[in-house]
């Protein structure tokens, strides 16, 4: 399985992201929460460039599930219901089928982000299914995917 437009992002840098809107899903893998990590910028920036599905892996994905419910109701932008849900006992295959395939059921062309802390095995494992070797790779390497 390949997603068409997929954009990878180290969670580090969200606050010089500029995203043009377009219907996403966000799966972010998020093994700690650092007390840097601005829940609410990470609302402002993707929920108006078109995120309607946060998808949560990681130790810390409880955690950041229940930081992200906080968040969207705090910065009150006018979305209810954005669904945000913890994968953990989901396989990779799974995770990167759900994500392409049935996080947004009526959209054909949907944004995947994956935003992660750190690469490690499970972002490997994911952008592997997604047909991608690392988040490391450059972005001229990957044909149709950005990389921020």
């Amino acid at each position: 399985m390949t997603a068409p437009n997929l954009q990878i992002i180290n969670l580090q840098s969200i606050e010089s992201m500029v995203l043009t809107p377009h219907p996403s899903v966000c799966l972010l893998v998020i093994d700690a929460i650092s007390p840097a990590m601005d829940f609410k910028g990470l609302v402002r920036t993707f929920m108006p460039a078109g995120c309607q599905y946060f998808m949560i892996l990681g130790d810390a994905a409880e955690d950041v599930h229940d930081a992200l419910d906080y968040a969207i109701d705090d910065c009150n932008l006018g979305y209810l219901g954005t669904p945000t849900a913890v994968h953990n006992d989901d396989s990779a295959e799974d995770v990167a089928s759900f994500l392409v395939n049935a996080a947004i059921p009526d959209e054909a062309n949907v944004r995947c982000v994956v935003g992660y802390d750190k690469e490690d095995d499970a972002v490997r494992d994911i952008l592997e299914k997604l047909r991608l070797k690392s988040p490391e790779m450059s972005e001229h390497s990957i044909p149709n995917h950005q990389m921020v």
